[in-house]
């Protein structure tokens, strides 16, 4: 082992300018960035607690109408299931702070202030007009005290989670406020909460940019219209539409508009065309729009305007999103901002799937595992959501990298007809007509449900709760596997070069491990015996293991050497994997990482090479599936060499999908098997179960890993609905490895790999090492890897750099292959340069 300091090696490497990545600073001049200085820069992380804070404003109700929607009920009820499940003792509890009349008038004139100030003083049997001069709205003499309680409590919140003195936080505050406009109330808001919390963050220099997701099913024209011009606030609303004909009816609300002047592209509206969207729907805008975007975007604080009125049984969206869906939101975020979170609550009507989404988006954020998504098996996306999705990435694809390599073709042209399987031609229709009728509706203007369709989604809700008490029970704590005797397996024979497969390789991130202080915060799992022999004949040919266990008069070569410690490192690594995927299985871990060696993906079924010999992930699937019971495995592989054993182990199965992401260079790179092209997809039932993702050209990095990521692994991945994931783990793609060819992956993106895909399987994860040669990289790659399980903030890879033209066309032609096998990426077209505007207002 090279007896350098980590960093004395790095600036050896930095100095050989080898694999290096250069920026221009402000005077022009070269600067020369350390890829490792990022993750280095997170070693330390103080454990801080999920923020609470509630505002039920039991004053604030209509006094003339019982059955009026928005009511204390809306607070009360989630808080009671919050305490049910005794969530709301694992916070901490946040003390409202007060706030002084200037900072509301940053986002609010004075007359509106003014005009809300005077309701408190207002007769009783006059608010009912007074409240007819707004869109949706009701007054007390509560009120005013009502919305800017609700408003310091978003504030209080957000600050001091943009601050760093909480993690996260939830917020559970009415009335609600995404409607609320600089001079205008509506749909129940008087303040606008999140846009108010969203620049006091910036204006107090707590952070720079801030993220806006707003999942409630009507559109919050409010905070859209306070931050359109502003390129610091990035504001992302999913909301029913119907072409106009959804309430609030306005034609701003659809895709094409994307912001003005600076703020062009920082406003991304995904309006829904029909009712009845569900999990894979709202899954497929997440994977396909949102995180591309906020990836890019790389914000410091994210905001959730959760508006609960998307699940199922609320009258007023008629939407079918289950309550879990929003924990898989929550989750898939929390990896941005160093988890920077903040929930806070908007609309949600039908009070049982309101409380429960509320009860899963605070599991998340305390970074409870969610509940398996219920999709169905290779799930589709809705014909009318294909096209929203399309129409998006039309109108911004000039704004954002993610989107500027969908493919496009020009129309319209004589003669020329759509392929509406492989293309798109944008359209945009405005249907609503009006008129706005003014004194407004203050009562019976809003959907309600029957007393039959109440019972039944009440008894929908109730059995969702009997899922999620029947589901998983595990410990919240990351285990790993490691054991000193496997680092005696090496070379009997000089073979005349140093060989990369070398015992420091573990050695690196065990001491990286205890470095970052993560090796104290997770479990080692005790080795147990196993029959390495009976599980390794299920998956090998038994003359092939006699070869193996042996080892005698049996050649070495480079990348297949043995000494006669050989045989027992393979059955320790065997035993190793099985004892920390059973203890998975069995709860006493909730998740964990394999460091063992020799590496296994490159194991057939009678041979091998690449330094493998067994093969450790397929014997550990094969485990869980034969004694555990499991029926879905995903084994999802990024070691820049293709699994090839794992392939051929898997090939004809459909209990197992692999997917791996590799380098191949049209079958020049190791292992040099024309069957790690993308057209080999699986045989028999394993058909569309084998994935294949092959570079062929130059250097890659995390913009191009990133773009097959959220393109093809996450859409795959959520399909299959894993019952267990497990990782081949090689980290031969990043900086320096002298195997890697001078890809350049960060360790942050591989962490990034696995916050994405964590919250499949309930959580059930196992991580295991297979290649990286560059010990330092390996290493920080692993220790991302641990601190992505843990729930560590870990940085976000700068992923502004352009996508290669390879890599678009690799994933151009695995969609080829794989949109028959999975729906879920029918959404990806070529999309004509035109937008046909329809409806009686076009503009």
């Amino acid at each position: 082992m090279n007896n350098q300091t980590p960093k004395k090696k790095l600036s050896a490497l930095i100095a050989e300018k080898r694999s290096q990545k250069q920026k221009r600073d402000n005077s022009d001049n070269l600067v020369l960035m350390d890829p490792h200085e990022a993750i280095n820069s997170y070693v330390q992380f103080q454990c801080k607690k999920t923020g609470f804070i509630e505002q039920e404003s039991p004053e604030h109700y209509c006094l003339w109408d019982n059955n009026y929607p928005e009511h204390p009920g809306r607070v009360s009820v989630p808080r009671k299931r919050l305490e049910e499940l005794q969530l709301i003792e694992r916070c901490e509890k946040v003390t409202r702070q007060t706030f002084s009349e200037e900072l509301f008038l940053m986002k609010h004139t004075k007359d509106l202030i003014d005009k809300l100030k005077r309701s408190s003083s207002i007769p009783r049997n006059e608010l009912e007009k007074y409240s007819s001069n707004w869109d949706s709205v009701y007054f007390t003499k509560d009120t005013f005290l009502s919305a800017v309680t609700a408003a310091e409590s978003a504030l209080t919140l957000s600050l001091k989670v943009a601050q760093g003195s909480l993690k996260n936080g939830l917020a559970l505050i009415r009335p609600p406020g995404h409607h609320a406009m600089k001079d205008e109330m509506c749909g129940y808001c008087f303040l606008n909460n999140v846009a108010l919390a969203a620049d006091a963050a910036i204006s107090k220099q707590l952070t720079k940019k801030v993220l806006i997701v707003d999942h409630d099913v009507h559109h919050g024209q409010g905070t859209q219209r306070l931050f359109y011009e502003r390129d610091d606030v990035l504001y992302f609303s999913i909301h029913r539409y119907e072409n106009g004909l959804f309430w609030p009816n306005l034609r701003e609300s659809e895709s094409d508009y994307i912001g003005e002047g600076k703020g062009k592209g920082y406003t991304v509206n995904v309006p829904l065309n029909e009712t009845g969207m569900d999990d894979s729907d709202y899954l497929a805008i997440i994977i396909n729009i949102l995180l591309p975007i906020a990836y890019e975007f790389k914000p410091d604080l994210i905001l959730i305007s959760a508006g609960f009125d998307c699940a199922i049984g609320c009258p007023e969206g008629e939407m079918n999103v289950s309550p879990h869906f929003f924990a898989h939101l929550v989750s898939l975020l929390s990896g941005l901002a160093d988890g920077k979170v903040v929930v806070c609550l908007e609309g949600g009507y039908f009070l049982e799937s309101l409380a429960e989404g509320v009860a899963c988006s605070l599991k998340a954020l305390l970074g409870d595992f969610p509940h398996p998504l219920n999709i169905d098996s290779k799930p589709t996306v809705k014909d009318s959501l294909q096209k929203v999705i399309n129409n998006v990435k039309y109108f911004l694809r000039e704004y954002w990298e993610c989107f500027k390599h969908e493919p496009s073709f020009d129309y319209p042209i004589e003669g020329r007809d759509i392929d509406e399987e492989n293309e798109h031609v944008t359209n945009i229709r405005f249907e609503f007509v009006g008129p706005v009728i003014i004194p407004y509706e203050t009562t019976g203007f809003y959907p309600q449900r029957s007393d039959d369709e109440i019972k039944t989604y009440n008894q929908i809700v109730d059995d969702y709760r009997k899922e999620y008490l029947n589901g998983r029970k595990c410990s919240n704590v990351v285990g790993y596997v490691y054991d000193d005797h496997l680092l005696k397996h090496g070379p009997t024979e000089n073979l005349g070069k140093t060989i990369p497969e070398r015992s420091e390789r573990l050695t690196e991130i065990i001491n990286c491990c205890e470095k970052f202080g993560l090796k104290e915060r997770c479990k080692l799992i005790e080795t147990s015996k196993h029959d390495e022999r009976s599980w390794l004949e299920k998956i090998h040919e038994r003359n092939y293991l006699n070869t193996v266990f042996q080892l005698e008069n049996v050649p070495e070569k480079p990348d297949w050497f043995h000494n006669e410690y050989t045989s027992s490192c393979i059955q320790k690594s065997i035993s190793s994997i099985l004892s920390l995927a059973k203890a998975i299985h069995s709860g006493d871990i909730r998740s964990g990482t394999a460091i063992i060696r020799p590496p296994g993906h490159h194991a057939t079924f009678d041979s091998s090479s690449g330094f493998c010999f067994v093969n450790n992930v397929v014997a550990a699937g094969e485990y869980l599936i034969r004694q555990e019971k499991y029926k879905r495995i995903l084994i999802v592989d990024f070691d820049i060499h293709h699994g090839n054993g794992t392939q051929n182990l898997t090939y004809d199965r459909s209990d197992i999908l692999y997917l791996s992401v590799h380098r191949f260079d049209q079958g020049k790179f190791f292992p040099t098997c024309k069957e790690a092209d993308c057209t080999y997809t699986g045989k028999n039932a394993g058909e569309g179960y084998n994935v294949n993702v092959p570079f062929n050209k130059g250097s890659k990095g995390d913009s191009d890993y990133w773009y097959v990521w959220h393109k093809l692994v996450l859409p795959i991945a959520y399909s299959f609905n894993p019952e267990f994931v497990i990782i081949s783990a090689g980290f031969d793609a990043a900086y320096f490895d002298p195997l890697g060819g001078g890809y350049q992956l960060t360790p942050e993106m591989y962490g990034h790999f696995i916050y994405t895909l964590k919250s499949l399987a309930s959580g059930r994860m196992l991580v295991a090492l297979e290649g990286g040669y560059h010990v330092e990289s390996t290493a920080l790659s692993m220790v991302a890897c641990v601190k992505a399980l843990l729930g560590d903030p870990i940085p976000v890879p700068n992923l502004s750099e352009m996508v290669s033209e390879d890599t678009v066309d690799t994933v151009r032609n695995v969609l080829k292959w794989h949109k028959k096998n999975w729906p879920m990426l029918k959404v990806n077209k070529a999309i004509a340069n035109w937008c046909d505007f329809t409806g009686p207002n076009k503009s």
